[in-house]
């Protein structure tokens, strides 16, 4: 790029940013715009609750008109009136239009349903066994709050909602109830409900007697909706929030999520397995062996709530002709990942229903094939999680101890030879000579031994693993209402120092975890850096400040995440300021400067590795465009 060319881009975004500056409004003109923009919002909010008091009124006054007409009648002239609307409406279902609601409710030893016989529906499910952070049980669908219809196209050209049915209901067993809703033809349809073991509730769908001369020609299917809402059950809502939300699996295996932090609605055109409504450590799950067709999904982000979190709603398509039954599985219950794992199975079909724990992506497989494996072997023989994870801390940190040793001996040899460094960069001073010092350099770290990427290795070792436990301990059932010391609950901050308002970045307590890990952080980083030698004062403060903002850093990152991760950092870190010492006990600097110094004086005869050849060729096709360019510029 010539001069002339640089000069007329600085003149264009000078104009650029004179024109954007002069154009903007001014202040004036902005408050006027806001004025006006909020009047335009008060009026139209006002024009939608005049047209909702409107229709209110109108539903008010025609519900009215047609109580006073009816009045007119004698009862059985009443009934007969109520009974012909109900045919126009719901055609064949006309004598399920009215009813008694009535609940019924099957539960095992995990899992308690209550099902209503007004839309034949579930209306509640209750987790046994498990706890909100409150001391209350954990319900995944809630009266009022949770929404379940089949759709059905009737001859006539009818559309018939299962939620304005009213189901006869019969309690088969314990666990098994048996709902109908009734055709003027004596054909019914028929949802059995069944509990099952892993938390399952199986659905069966049967159209009873003629029930293939209720549905309309060429429409053999149902259209399914179902609605809930996510309830905060944890003790933190930002992690709740972030951990929430809507997940489904395509038939190619692909499992897709939806942004936790968004409303999204989503129409999909490809068939999907099932659809998950996550919460952080429970999930309602909808399957069937039937496929669920295409889906449409959506989730909304309730702000302002002091309890409800998410609202989330499915539809989907289930084949269905009124001659064969068809089976729905509802999954409602924990995130347990050898659970799901089971069910995955079962199921066959290569399903992957574990994807609904929320553990990453790019590391996940670090977790499952061997944080998990761990965990689960630990606890057969430790009741307490807070050791687990210690031992788990320390066993991770054997494995890697040869590696650090090995980095720890490397960064030592970088640190006594430094004085040898020193003699080069005062040989060839000065930016022209930089190329005959780093090629100095090289040769003496290749004549000496010293591999400068030797350091490297464990911390690109344990870098995954630090990521997967960042991903795993936050959404691990296993910690759940789990205590350790103080922390109360592992799967969440322990805030043993709190106060009433909430601060940016750090909220409204301090987790004594995190601050013992932040605390331990900069001892460690500082014993790390004793001994190195670093230029000049300005970049001696830097290293000096690097270890406080460092580990200031993750105190404000991990203050509100789970007390079982810091505990963890905690541990680890403990555990390295202990190699560290054993380490600096181990190895003799000034034995290892002199086998050094030895070995400069004397260099082996070795091939290079392909790391220090390529870098060699680099410096060697660096020096000649130099030299060129020197040549060159002579002239």
């Amino acid at each position: 790029m010539d001069k002339n060319t640089i000069i007329g881009l600085v003149l264009m975004g000078v104009v650029l940013v004179v024109f954007s500056l002069l154009g903007r409004p001014s202040k004036e003109e902005l408050e006027l715009r806001q004025r006006y923009a909020d009047s335009v919002a008060l009026a139209a909010q006002t024009e939608e609750r005049a047209m909702a008091d409107s229709i209110d009124r109108i539903a008010t006054e025609d519900s009215l008109r047609r109580s006073a007409t009816l009045a007119q009648y004698t009862p059985a002239e009443r009934d007969s009136i109520l009974t012909a609307q109900a045919a126009e409406a719901f055609g064949p279902f006309a004598t399920a239009a009215h009813g008694r609601e009535q609940t019924f409710t099957i539960a095992n030893d995990s899992l308690s349903v209550t099902l209503s016989t007004k839309g034949g529906k579930p209306i509640s499910s209750e987790i046994l066994g498990y706890k909100d952070y409150q001391g209350a049980p954990v319900r995944l669908i809630r009266p009022d709050d949770s929404h379940f219809n089949l759709t059905l196209f009737t001859s006539g050209n009818r559309v018939v909602r299962t939620e304005d049915l009213y189901f006869v209901g019969e309690q088969v067993s314990p666990t098994q109830v048996k709902m109908s809703a009734m055709a003027t033809n004596g054909s019914s349809l028929t949802l059995v409900y069944t509990l099952l073991p892993k938390y399952l509730i199986d659905v069966t769908i049967v159209g009873t007697g003629d029930f293939k001369s209720v549905m309309a020609p060429n429409s053999p299917f149902l259209d399914a909706e179902m609605s809930l809402s996510i309830y905060k059950n944890e003790k933190s809502e930002q992690a709740e929030q972030r951990y929430s939300g809507m997940a489904y699996e395509f038939t190619d295996g692909d499992v897709d999520k939806f942004d936790t932090g968004k409303s999204v609605d989503k129409e999909l055109t490809n068939e999907v397995k099932w659809v998950a409504f996550r919460d952080m450590f429970f999930s309602t799950i909808v399957y069937s062996r039937n496929r669920l067709g295409t889906l449409a999904a959506s989730q909304e982000v309730i702000k302002g709530d002091p309890e409800k979190l998410k609202e989330m709603e499915a539809k989907f398509v289930l084949p269905f002709d009124g001659t064969q039954p068809i089976s729905l599985q509802i999954y409602s219950g924990p995130n347990d990942h050898t659970l799901l794992k089971s069910l995955d199975k079962d199921l066959g079909d290569k399903t992957h229903l574990t994807e609904v724990i929320d553990m990453g992506k790019w590391f996940r497989f670090i977790t499952v094939w061997v944080v998990l494996p761990v965990f689960n072997f630990l606890e057969k023989y430790i009741s307490n999680y807070g050791l687990i994870i210690i031992l788990l801390t320390l066993i991770i940190k054997l494995i890697l101890a040869p590696f650090t040793y090995k980095s720890f001996k490397s960064q030592a040899k970088m640190r006594v030879i430094k004085p040898l460094v020193d003699e080069i960069n005062a040989k060839y001073p000065g930016e022209d000579k930089m190329m005959e010092r780093n090629k100095a350099t090289m040769q003496l770290y290749q004549n000496a031994g010293v591999n400068v990427m030797g350091g490297c290795l464990p911390m690109l070792l344990q870098m995954p693993i630090l990521i997967a436990m960042y991903q795993y301990f936050p959404t691990s059932l296993n910690l759940r209402g789990e205590s350790f010391l103080w922390a109360q609950d592992l799967s969440t901050y322990d805030d043993v120092i709190r106060w009433g308002a909430d601060i940016p970045m750090i909220g409204d307590h301090i987790s004594l975890f995190c601050l013992l890990m932040t605390v331990t952080q900069i001892i460690y980083m500082r014993l790390t850096q004793s001994g190195t030698a670093g230029g000049d004062q300005q970049s001696a403060c830097m290293m000096k400040a690097m270890p406080i903002f460092m580990s200031v850093f993750l105190f404000f990152f991990l203050n509100n995440n789970a007390s079982g991760l810091s505990l963890y950092y905690f541990a680890s870190l403990l555990i390295s300021i202990l190699q560290t010492k054993a380490f600096q006990w181990a190895i003799d600097e000034k034995k290892l400067f002199a086998q050094l110094q030895e070995n400069a004086r004397k260099p082996k005869k070795k091939k290079q590795s392909g790391f220090m050849e390529r870098l060699e060729r680099a410096q060697k096709e660096q020096m000649k465009k130099l030299r060129e360019q020197q040549q060159k510029n002579g002239r």
